[in-house]
């Protein structure tokens, strides 16, 4: 199991999701912008939900021993193939981690079960999408199965991260969509399809995509109930504003937040003005020498993203899934035909 096999801290940006956890934990509320005085550094800028629940979870563990566990490794930082082991490692380990876990050990594998739980309604969310497409619970199982036994999604749902939470509010989305699609629409989906994108604004920026998605949906969906076009034209309309409503309601108060107190509603710029960040976007042809990179993570990169496995199981994964990617693509494009 990757919760227990993964190092305290030995995970991307952990060390300060986990910052951001514990401030709000012992009561401090979210973390400002304008300052890490929480300890967070960029990942004060994302939205709470995972950490709010995290923060519950949390909250009984001690961890005064803190300090001791964030001793950093001098080589750490060569982020190359063929590195020693040890530079792999930020941090140095010693025997505050090992079993039985007490004190910051034990707070942050138990933290950790939270992205656990929100990989199990992905794979749940996954399960019931493959089944309203494919109405075959064999196919539906294979689908879960995929996402439930693929290597990177097995880790980062070990970790703290706000990655599960995004992944499953987006599949969970994903899946309510269709079933409107599928199965028509009433006030009570236009309601829970509101509250699924609200939560998915609360999880991650990223995750924002979400709401156009569903409320082109709902839209969709209500011009196609019978009626003149006039009445087919009011029923959309009141079904967006619904939507609108409730995905405003549920998770547009962070944005309103940042934007009251920080003047900005998504708080990019901790994350550009980090030494890693881009001021500016990218080219094409920077975009395109990162692509080895990407391709791996997508398999398995361990650690902050620099354990991985030997290029030619990447190589070969990927030779493995084409034919099935393939067939993929051609029954969308098929279906939208």
């Amino acid at each position: 199991m990757h919760n227990a096999a993964t190092p305290v801290f030995e995970a991307p940006d952990e060390v300060w999701h986990y910052a951001y956890v514990r401030w709000v934990a012992e009561g401090h509320g979210l973390p400002a912008l304008d300052s890490d005085e929480s300890g967070a550094s960029q990942q004060a800028a994302q939205p709470p939900l995972a950490y709010l629940i995290a923060a519950l979870l949390s909250r009984p563990f001690s961890d005064d021993d803190l300090a001791t566990l964030l001793v950093h490794n001098p080589g750490f930082g060569y982020q190359a193939p063929g590195t020693s082991a040890d530079n792999k490692n930020m941090l140095i380990h010693g025997e505050p981690e090992r079993w039985p876990w007490q004190g910051t050990a034990l707070a942050v594998h138990v933290t950790r079960l939270v992205s656990l739980g929100f990989g199990l309604l992905t794979i749940l969310a996954t399960y019931g999408l493959a089944l309203e497409i494919t109405r075959r619970r064999s196919w539906a199982l294979v689908g879960a199965a995929l996402v439930a036994f693929h290597p990177q999604f097995v880790f980062i749902c070990s970790v703290i991260s706000n990655d599960a939470a995004a992944a499953a509010l987006s599949t969970t989305a994903l899946w309510a969509a269709v079933r409107i699609l599928r199965g028509g629409i009433n006030t009570l989906s236009i309601v829970l399809a509101g509250v699924i994108a609200g939560l998915a604004a609360l999880s991650k920026t990223s995750a924002l995509l979400v709401t156009p998605m569903l409320g082109i949906t709902t839209v969709l969906a209500s011009a196609r109930q019978p009626g003149t076009r006039a009445a087919r034209l009011r029923s959309a309309l009141a079904a967006l504003g619904t939507f609108v409503t409730t995905t405003a309601l549920v998770g547009g108060w962070w944005y309103l937040r940042n934007l009251s107190e920080y003047g900005t509603p998504l708080g990019l710029a901790l994350h550009v003005n980090t030494p890693w960040g881009r001021p500016e976007l990218a080219s094409l042809a920077q975009l395109s020498r990162e692509l080895p990179i990407v391709a791996r993570s997508f398999w398995a990169a361990y650690g902050w993203g620099h354990v991985t496995w030997p290029d030619g199981v990447y190589i070969a994964l990927w030779l493995a899934t084409a034919p099935l990617l393939s067939l993929a693509a051609f029954r969308v494009i098929r279906g939208w035909a």
